[in-house]
């Protein structure tokens, strides 16, 4: 009777500790001789501990590849070109600050972006054009340019964008200067 009860405890114990503490799990299995070395194995990986880690691993995933996404969506001249209609030479980053998310999703980043060269006159002169029309996301303030769209909720994406996404895009830039001023986000 005194062993059967040992052997319940024992067992118990082991339940507790594959719930728990899977790593205590293994070695008492092992020490106590309770289970073979495979079914160790298997029960180990499909613990709630080992669960737990997985899904950790996979929001950690998720999340760092949607931040990659957030950071680079708009950091290159072919997306500001698809979106504005104008030509831009490379772009490389300069600074990066992520906006907090609220819970529906919402975010707004900022991206300071360095052009590999200036834009050339015949740019400003076509930028100039489309201000002058009036019917364009395009404006100027002094000699500052700026580009301002937003598309979601029945207003149109841009060209490459998805219509079912809520998104915004916005940069400016001063006539002469490399330093392009980026945010983007979602609402």
């Amino acid at each position: 009777m005194k062993e059967r009860l040992v052997k319940i405890i024992c067992w118990l114990t082991l339940l507790f500790s594959w719930l728990t503490i899977s790593p205590l799990f293994i070695y008492l299995a092992r020490k106590w001789k309770m289970t073979g070395k495979k079914t160790r194995i298997l029960l180990l990986l499909i613990s709630p501990l080992m669960l737990i880690l997985y899904l950790i691993v996979a929001l950690l995933v998720m999340q760092g590849y949607s931040d990659y996404q957030r950071k680079y969506r708009f950091a290159d001249n072919e997306a500001i070109e698809r979106i504005t209609g104008v030509a831009f030479p490379k772009v490389d980053i300069i600074d990066y600050q992520k906006g907090g998310s609220s819970f529906n999703g919402d975010y707004s980043d900022e991206l300071i972006l360095e052009m590999e060269e200036e834009l050339s006159e015949s740019t400003y002169h076509y930028l100039d054009s489309i201000i002058s029309t009036g019917n364009s996301e395009w404006s100027k303030c002094d000699d500052e340019y700026n580009y301002s769209i937003m598309w979601g909720n029945g207003l149109p994406a841009p060209k490459g964008e998805s219509e079912e996404d809520d998104g915004m895009f916005s940069l400016s830039f001063k006539k002469g200067s490399k330093i392009i001023n980026l945010s983007s986000g979602s609402w």
